[in-house]
């Protein structure tokens, strides 16, 4: 994990945005897939990753957080992103039990992410839109355009 000073983490509007690279969570998690599911459409190598993650969020939240998530890269590296906000509540936060980070940076939120969770100290909740669906990432395989993984909305 990347060293950042804590003093980034407090600043107002901030959130800590992890990369984690698709090549390592299809390595971590691709043992979860669903035998015989067309990995385009399986979800759950990532909620595999969503429950590991969140495990480790419940853990270090020091205060109410806002995960969202949206996909970063070009069609030979891409990284899902994962937005905390507000920063400072989970600056104690280590992902690497649910995945390496590839990188991470401390920048504005993304307005058009997508719904991950709501964490708070000693609980978390997979968040939905406002239709009251959940939105998940099969990193199986390709699905998009130049081999791009796609996000899928549920139910």
């Amino acid at each position: 994990m990347g060293s950042m000073g804590r003093e980034k983490l407090s600043y107002p509007g901030m959130a800590r945005i992890l990369l984690f690279s698709l090549d390592e969570l299809r390595r971590r998690h691709g043992g979860s897939a669903t035998p015989g599911l067309d990995p385009r459409h399986d979800v759950a190598p990532f909620r595999a990753f969503r429950e590991a993650l969140l495990a480790e969020a419940v853990r270090a939240a020091t205060g109410p957080a806002e995960l969202s998530m949206w996909w970063e890269g070009s069609f030979d590296a891409y990284s899902l992103a994962v937005s905390c906000e507000p920063a400072g509540a989970l600056s104690a936060l280590d992902p690497s039990a649910a995945c390496p980070l590839d990188e991470e940076r401390v920048a504005p939120p993304r307005a058009d992410g997508y719904p991950l969770a709501h964490v708070a100290p000693g609980r978390a909740e997979v968040a939905r839109d406002e239709g009251g669906a959940t939105h998940e990432a099969p990193f199986g395989a390709p699905t998009g355009h130049f081999g791009a993984p796609g996000m899928r909305r549920m139910g």
